[in-house]
């Protein structure tokens, strides 16, 4: 029911049509200039007879579309023009990078066109700052030489991939002799379109390095919030914007001083519980934490200062943590038998057992006991 020429001018936002079909809610069209996503390019927004597209969904080539409403004819279509550039203009940059790539050592394996997130994955981990320059330099370069895109149509039986040659009609992108390629996506019309290409960030993953890039409408919407976000900061910490980066640098000394402390204080708190435990010479001892890491600090050193097997009991965050210490090497054994009181969360070695449960300090402290 879609013209094949219907997405080649990505500027057309509106029609008038008519209803062909009915089904399950949605309504297709016998002509239609909302793209539903597919093929790596996002969904448009926009409304129908002044009602908002809330969906569109493909099904055997023909787009079907989701209103909050009853439709009757005529139909008037307006596309949100915000949108369809966005996601258009990324779409092209991804061919022209495949144009680039086509002719360096390393290729394109995943892009995301997802306006919160636009990037693109290549085939290694090994990428310099110079080259990731070199691409941005390159694209835009590309883009002030304002090169035309064109579109030709093939039958698909008669296109060389075998991929495509169960299409009736296989569409194919042209940027100049730049990139080539069977494409249903909507295009720029010309390269100037794009504005702006810039490289923000890289981050190593799996399978390579994911580039972090901004395009036309999304650069200017990042450095606003970016710049906002810059500005809320220096309010936050009552110095100019230029003083950021050396008042950040003062914090991190900061607290990796408190963090150097901090881990003092509650060894010389351990060491003081340590003393209460022996002094007690309990079984089990009840103990305050203010950490879930603290048992983890006192058992090795209670370990080392005595002879019989101690349970260490605390409460925190409305679990019971423990920790079973055993210079004979019975503390996996005892903590074998806690699971049978109930959910328990826990390992270690046969010496030290640290964990955590819903089950009480009581009756961890029966059960301890009773073991013994």
């Amino acid at each position: 029911m879609i013209k094949p020429t219907a997405y080649d001018n990505f500027e057309k936002l509106t029609c008038t049509t008519q209803i062909a079909e009915v089904k399950n809610g949605y309504y297709a069209f016998n002509e239609t200039v909302f793209y539903g996503e597919k093929g790596g390019q996002l969904a448009d927004h926009g409304t129908i007879n002044g009602l908002q597209v809330i969906d569109l969904k493909w099904d055997h080539g023909t787009l079907y579309h989701k209103v909050g409403g009853d439709l009757h004819n005529p139909i008037h279509m307006q596309v949100d023009a915000q949108t369809r550039w966005i996601n258009t203009t990324v779409q092209s940059a991804f061919h022209l990078l495949d144009g680039y790539y086509a002719h360096q050592p390393m290729k394109i394996i995943e892009v995301s066109a997802n306006p919160d997130s636009e990037w693109y994955i290549v085939d290694t981990k090994q990428i310099t700052t110079q080259q990731l320059a070199d691409v941005e330099q390159w694209m835009n370069d590309v883009i002030h030489q304002d090169i035309q895109t064109s579109f030709s149509y093939v039958k698909g039986s008669e296109y060389p991939d075998k991929a495509y040659q169960k299409y009736p009609v296989v569409r194919l992108v042209h940027f100049g002799n730049i990139n080539t390629q069977p494409c249903g996506t909507c295009h720029v019309n010309h390269t100037s379109q794009l504005q702006s290409f810039a490289i923000i960030g890289t981050a190593k993953v799996s399978t390579g390095t994911k580039i972090y890039i901004t395009v036309n409408q999304v650069t200017t919407d990042r450095l606003k919030k970016d710049e906002q976000v810059l500005n809320d900061v220096a309010n936050k910490l009552s110095i100019n914007r230029e003083q950021i980066l050396p008042g950040i640098s003062d914090l991190q000394a900061k607290n990796k001083k408190l963090k150097k402390q901090l881990k003092n204080y509650r060894q010389q708190l351990a060491r003081i519980t340590i003393q209460q435990i022996i002094m007690k010479n309990q079984a089990v001892n009840h103990i305050h934490i203010s950490n879930t890491s603290d048992l983890s600090i006192l058992a090795p050193q209670l370990l080392r200062q005595i002879k019989e097997t101690k349970l260490i009991l605390a409460q925190f965050e409305n679990k019971t943590y423990f920790a079973i210490v055993s210079p004979q090497n019975m503390a996996r054994d005892i903590l074998a038998r806690f699971h049978q009181a109930g959910e328990i969360r826990g390992g270690g070695s046969a010496q030290i057992v640290t964990g955590n449960t819903s089950v009480s300090g009581e009756q961890l402290s029966d059960l301890f006991k009773t073991i013994l």
